[in-house]
């Protein structure tokens, strides 16, 4: 900036009278202004204070910058003038922008001591734990879940995928998969299958003239075809040929306007747990050598605890047996009216597996968060029953899904709200 007069022109004009020069502008001005018109300099004299530095009333001043002030602080004569700015005091270049700051340390979860550098703990060597091994979904307040590592593997190869819309009862899509664990990149294979699923079912079913009958055949058709995407989604999972390919289980359940249509392949679940006397019911049917010794006459105790119990008979990958047709059942708004619909692995099964101790197993955990908070926090039950299984050893990984039914379906069934991962979850992609 520069403090040399500038010459006379129309925008600086002759001032009758006794004049003098703005000292910055150098526009003509009568010798009693207070300011200057063409640049709002402060044309009045300054005395400094005694004891005070000269430099600190300088009379040259700088072009006031229009700018907004306060409200009550605007300058009169100019509306969102603020006053002179000092010489000196703006900046005679562009502002540069702030350099963004450097991320905060994390510190180390294992150790306590140390701070994660370059992926692993600067005291100890351990890497930042895996998000995948434990994240939360709650895309509504009647539906949320959890899917844990539990306490036994070295990774999670769980997998839920969860929408919903926000009126109770109105629409929801539940999908957990669960990874093979004798299998190939099955982490991957059982997200792979929860998403592909979810996005099928995300769309709202045909009701055709409004019936149950009309409304079930194009909901089996729709878990069908879910169930056969999400086969095609883990056959994508790993490119070429692998020994042992990635495989998983899938069990998936869609609510819409309370009707509820559930599905599975291999031993993930669904269960149906009402409020009152009606029976508990677990939706479907394993695949899996235990279901064969039941149907045999082997009592639940004896199948589910014998070494091979948690062989499965049907599952979703490049080797899967021909028929994947899924294991339908279907609830009317009535049979579904109040109650707990879960979805789950083996990992919560695995210590209470009989539908009616399952209904008491979620109803003490209800207790345990809060009747009055439970109803519109199904992501804290969810956790509470995957501590539940911790607390019993965590010998598989965990996830469960929940979703609360009470009687308050409503005719929205569009604009499912899918459940994002937060910034910086791995499990994106």
């Amino acid at each position: 900036m520069t403090d040399s007069p500038l010459p006379t022109s129309p925008a600086h004009p002759t001032v009758p009278g006794p004049t003098a020069a703005c000292p910055v502008c150098g526009t003509p001005h009568a010798a009693d202004a207070s300011f200057c018109e063409a640049c709002g300099a402060d044309l009045a004299p300054r005395t400094a204070a005694p004891g005070a530095s000269p430099a600190a009333y300088d009379p040259v001043l700088s072009p006031a910058t229009p700018q907004t002030a306060p409200p009550g602080q605007e300058s009169p004569l100019d509306v969102g003038w603020t006053g002179a700015v000092a010489s000196g005091s703006m900046p005679t270049e562009p502002t540069q922008p702030t350099e963004p700051t450097e991320p905060t340390e994390q510190l180390c979860q294992a150790c306590g001591q140390g701070r994660i550098v370059d992926g692993y703990c600067d005291h100890c060597g351990t890497p930042p734990p895996d998000p995948r091994n434990h994240y939360v979904e709650a895309p509504a307040t009647w539906v949320g879940g959890v899917c844990d590592i539990g306490k036994r593997h070295a990774r999670n190869e769980d997998a839920m995928a969860l929408s919903a819309t926000e009126a109770r009862g109105s629409r929801a899509v539940l999908v957990v998969c669960d990874g093979v664990s004798m299998a190939t990149d099955s982490h991957i294979a059982s997200l792979a299958a929860a998403r592909a699923a979810r996005s099928v079912l995300d769309q709202p079913l045909p009701k055709g003239v409004g019936t149950p009958e009309s409304w079930g055949p194009a909901a089996a058709k729709a878990l069908t075809t879910a169930v056969a995407t999400a086969n095609d989604a883990v056959a994508r999972a790993v490119d070429g040929e692998v020994q042992n390919p990635p495989s998983c289980t899938i069990a998936a359940a869609v609510i819409e306007d309370g009707v509820v249509v559930a599905g599975n392949v291999g031993d993930s679940r669904v269960y149906w747990l009402p409020d009152g006397s009606e029976p508990a019911r677990q939706l479907g049917e394993d695949d899996s050598y235990a279901h064969e010794q039941m149907r045999a006459g082997v009592t639940r105790e004896v199948a589910e605890n014998g070494p091979h119990a948690h062989s499965i008979t049907r599952w979703l990958g490049t080797d899967a047996p021909d028929d994947l047709a899924p294991h339908l059942t279907t609830l009317s708004a009535t049979e579904a009216a109040r109650g707990w619909l879960l979805v789950c692995s083996d990992g919560l099964w695995n210590y209470c597996s009989d539908a009616e101790d399952m209904r008491v197993l979620v109803h003490n955990m209800v207790e345990q968060v809060g009747h009055d908070v439970a109803d519109s926090d199904p992501a804290g039950v969810a956790q509470a029953l995957v501590d539940f299984a911790n607390e019993q050893g965590g010998r598989d990984n965990i996830t469960v899904a929940l979703a609360r039914l009470a009687g308050q379906g409503s005719q929205e069934t569009t604009g499912a709200v899918v459940a994002a991962p937060e910034e910086g979850d791995p499990i994106d992609g």
